[in-house]
């Protein structure tokens, strides 16, 4: 009963919130959310292990960081592009100090302080360009962060979760201050990156197996909410609701279709305990075609 609520309360709430934008022919949305994309930004590191693995899982080739298998929850508003590269970066930072770091990166900051928004109507609704959020890691950086209803980090989500129905409206407040755990400085808790780039689709497996996960982008479509198990691949006449970001943190195969492993921002009570499979190698719903990340800053 309690995941058919929460299927029913992301469903209604999506359709409230797109009821005028949707649309059946979406083939030009990537062009308007990347024509501010750096075409030059690229990975500038050499990649170390150039074996492709036949199957890989982020959390087991790096179980210090528990932040890779966590599963947050962003309310089913237009914010997963902040929840999912927020979270990238708290993985890859843990990462690169080899556990030394080891906790979220405020989703709160970076969507009341960025002055990044996804765009709102029309096709490209729920896009953002990703590229300007790395360029915010690197210039701004990110305070520590939490879960909602929790003092965990310096600034904590505000952001209720699905499921719940809101008493207030939430409205993005900037503050240069830490309110969630107070004994934090502000000013010293910054976490920055120092390069960010777009991945082809080529180097996609090489870069999550060396560095840690990546973000992508993709169409989300009607049946993608009742998503339970298996790989998923969308039904022919599903109609676009928007854009959704989310974490790519593996691959493999599954009665002989090969499949991408992803953690969404819907919480674990949605798909398989909150992360999902996703057909791999045909650009299922241009998961493909959009993909960033950057190098963390090491102290």
């Amino acid at each position: 009963m309690a995941k058919i609520l929460f299927l029913a309360s992301i469903m209604l709430l999506s359709f409230y919130l797109t009821e005028q934008t949707i649309i059946s022919d979406v083939g030009t949305i990537m062009l308007e959310v990347g024509e501010n994309v750096d075409k030059n930004a690229r990975n500038p590191r050499y990649v170390l292990d150039t074996k492709v693995h036949k199957e890989f899982d982020a959390r087991k080739r790096w179980p210090k960081c528990k932040t890779i298998g966590e599963v947050l929850n962003d309310g089913n508003n237009l914010y997963s592009w902040a929840y999912a590269n927020a979270a990238i970066f708290s993985d890859r930072k843990c990462i690169a100090t080899n556990g030394v770091f080891n906790q979220f990166l405020s989703t709160e900051e970076l969507i009341s302080c960025s002055g990044i928004k996804a765009i709102e109507n029309g096709i490209s609704k729920g896009g953002v360009d990703q590229l300007r959020v790395w360029e915010y890691f690197k210039s701004h950086g990110l305070v520590s962060g939490g879960k909602y209803n929790t003092d965990d980090g310096c600034q904590p989500s505000k952001i209720l979760p699905i499921g719940n129905l809101p008493t207030t409206l939430y409205k993005p407040e900037c503050k240069n201050r830490c309110y969630g755990n107070k004994t934090i400085d502000y000013n010293h808790d910054h976490s920055k990156v120092s390069h960010k780039y777009k991945i082809s689709y080529e180097d996609i497996q090489k870069e999550v197996q060396n560095y840690g996960p990546v973000s992508v982008q993709f169409f989300l479509y009607y049946d993608f909410y009742l998503y339970r198990n298996g790989v998923y691949s969308k039904t022919e006449n599903s109609k676009f609701v928007r854009w959704q970001y989310a974490k790519l943190i593996g691959w493999g195969v599954e009665n002989g279709v090969d499949y991408w492993l992803l953690v969404n921002s819907w919480g674990k009570e949605w798909g398989q305990n909150g992360l999902f499979k996703i057909k791999r190698g045909t650009n299922e719903c241009s998961i493909e075609t959009a993909i960033y990340a950057g190098e963390p800053e090491r102290k």
